[in-house]
């Protein structure tokens, strides 16, 4: 049984991560990058976390930026940072003897191909998305429900199954039910991580609605709701195709993954007959804006180079030419300055 957790990353997924765990009686850490300690630091200073919404209380986790004291704490560890910041924790782990820990990373976007060449783990886990739909809540002015305090999250959702794959996949059975205790939903376990990773529909919903809102983006500094307004049916039909390529590449790999569209329904109960009904009927996204307020957001500087380019690469490998997905890559590409299909998570990265 699983009495402690520590959380690398303290931000909107590791914040929800360990309110949760809290609240169902498993004692969690907070760790921060020394370099990305703002939140801890609050936390710290306030002494508790306050959560609202699917979570609701006050809890004390644990807080430190000293990696060696978060892999003391717990031999399971979970990494809730956006992909462009595994690499700095990777520097971190490489410093330490981790074979007795199991690491999962939520999400992973094929973190495990790249951890495994770093760092030798019990095991290497990755989910295809972060369970918990939540933002972090700083400063009185934030939130009403915060006024008495500095510092909290907003834990609106969670998914109630999710993908999850491990490296090496021989994981057993009695480690699997573990392991899903720690997750608010059921794990949906996958034959392998790379199966896990094209389960990661960031990459189908964000970057086309991103680009195609390019100009309202830019012009209202985020001030639309992203899902009903931004994905209108001329931007779901395209989302469509993307979501086409993402299933053709996986069954050369033999990842039978199901639509977005059916997968998201499975996550959070629904019944939407196509992405332009989800995007306007799903009250977790339509109710909230959800908009980036640039083109530098993580729809575009996470979702693109550390789903969609391995999802490219992967095609071109199998022969798949991908030709929605290669010119989205190249719009965002032209859009943000930055050769996408070089510094992302290409073939030679994983």
């Amino acid at each position: 049984m699983i009495t402690s957790l520590s959380i690398v990353g303290a931000g909107n997924c590791g914040c929800a991560f360990a309110a949760d765990i809290e609240n169902r009686g498993i004692k969690a850490l907070l760790y921060a990058h020394p370099n990305h300690s703002r939140n801890v630091d609050a936390i710290a200073k306030n002494g508790f976390l306050d959560s609202i919404g699917a979570v609701t209380g006050r809890f004390y986790p644990a807080v430190s930026t000293n990696m060696e004291e978060a892999l003391q704490f717990s031999n399971i560890v979970i990494i809730a940072v956006p992909s462009y910041a595994q690499n700095d924790i990777l520097s971190e782990l490489e410093k330490y003897d981790v074979s007795s820990h199991i690491i999962i990373a939520a999400s992973g976007n094929f973190f495990t191909l790249v951890a495994s060449r770093r760092i030798r783990a019990r095991y290497l886990l990755e989910t295809s998305a972060s369970p918990y739909g939540s933002r972090v809540v700083g400063g009185k002015q934030s939130e009403q429900q915060f006024i008495d305090s500095w510092y909290g999250i907003n834990v609106f959702g969670f998914k109630t199954v999710m993908p999850i794959g491990s490296l090496p996949a021989d994981i057993d059975a009695s480690l699997r039910a573990e392991i899903n205790a720690i997750f608010p939903g059921t794990l949906q376990w996958c034959d392998n991580v790379i199966e896990t990773a094209f389960y990661n529909f960031n990459g189908v919903l964000h970057p086309i609605t991103a680009v195609m809102n390019t100009g309202w983006i830019e012009h209202s500094k985020g001030n639309f709701y992203f899902y009903q307004e931004g994905m209108t049916p001329s931007v779901t039909k395209i989302m469509q195709a993307i979501d086409n390529e993402r299933l053709a590449i996986a069954r050369e790999y033999g990842a039978r993954v199901a639509s977005c569209l059916k997968q998201m329904n499975t996550y959070y109960g629904l019944n939407h007959q196509s992405l332009n009904e989800f995007a306007k009927g799903s009250a977790l996204h339509s109710t909230m804006k959800l908009c980036p307020t640039n083109m530098q957001h993580r729809y575009l500087a996470e979702d693109l180079p550390y789903v969609l380019v391995p999802w490219y690469e992967l095609g071109l490998k199998a022969g798949k030419q991908s030709p929605f997905i290669r010119s989205l890559i190249l719009w965002s590409s032209m859009i943000n300055n930055t050769d996408y299909l070089r510094a992302g998570r290409n073939l030679k990265a994983m």
